[in-house]
C-alpha cells in the first residue's frame, strides 16, 4: 500500500500539483516509515474545513506535515510565523500554501483568515491549536472562532510518532462552548504519541 494517496481527499480539495511533487511527498513518508491514514469524504467536498494538527512538539511535525500535504495533493492554507519564511524557505512555503504572519497581533491574524475564507467554498485551512512547539497551559481558540465564523466543521489530524502515522480523524462539529470543545479535543489527542511527550 502507498504511504499516502490523493484519493484520501475529494477532488475539490486537490491542488493539482506536479506528479513529481506528489511522488516526493510519498517518498519522504516511505523513507521514514510513515503513512497517512483516514479520509475526508465526498460529503464534505463543498464545505470549508478547518484542519487542526496536534500534537506539535518538534520541527519534524512540519516536515512530515508538508510531505503528507504533497502526497495528498491537498490545496491547503496554513499560517506560520514570518521568521520561518525568511531566507530560502519562503518561496517553497508559499508554494505549498503558507501565509507568513506576525504573531504579535493574533487578533488580526484570525480576522484576516476569516475574511479570506468567507469568500471561498471548499477550502482547507490548517492550524495548530497549541500555537507553538513549546509546552503550553492553554490551547489557542482561534481555530474555533474561524470554524464558527465560516460555518466550518473541524478535521482533527494527528501525528503519532509511536505508530509513525498521520491520521485524518472523523469530523468534529464544534458545540459553541469553547471550553468544552477544547477539553474534548485534548482528550482525543491524548491517545497519540508526540515526538517530545514532555512538551505536550
Amino acid at each position: 500500500m502507498p504511504s499516502v494517496s490523493n484519493k484520501q481527499i475529494p477532488e475539490s480539495f486537490r491542488a493539482n500539483r506536479s506528479r513529481f511533487f506528489q511522488w516526493l511527498g510519498r517518498s519522504v513518508l516511505s523513507i521514514f516509515g510513515w503513512k497517512v491514514t483516514g479520509i475526508i469524504t465526498n460529503d464534505q467536498a463543498k464545505n470549508n474545513l478547518v484542519v487542526i494538527v496536534a500534537p506539535h512538539t518538534s520541527n519534524w511535525d512540519g516536515i512530515l506535515g508538508i510531505a503528507a500535504l504533497a502526497g495528498l495533493d491537498a490545496k491547503i492554507t496554513f499560517i506560520g510565523k514570518d521568521t520561518v519564511f525568511k531566507y530560502g524557505l519562503g518561496p517553497f512555503l508559499r508554494y505549498v500554501g503558507g501565509i507568513p504572519v506576525n504573531r504579535k497581533d493574533p487578533g488580526g491574524i484570525i480576522k484576516d483568515a476569516i475574511d479570506q475564507l468567507k469568500i471561498r467554498k471548499g477550502s482547507l485551512i490548517a492550524m495548530s491549536p497549541e500555537g507553538t512547539r513549546a509546552k503550553v497551559k492553554e490551547w489557542k481558540t482561534g481555530f474555533l472562532r474561524i470554524a464558527s465564523e465560516i460555518k466550518a466543521d473541524i478535521v482533527p489530524a494527528s501525528l503519532d510518532f509511536k505508530k509513525k502515522e498521520i491520521l485524518l480523524g472523523e469530523i468534529f462539529k464544534p458545540s459553541g462552548d469553547n471550553t468544552k470543545d477544547i477539553l474534548d479535543l485534548k482528550k482525543y489527542y491524548s491517545a497519540f504519541a508526540p515526538k517530545h511527550p514532555e512538551k505536550f
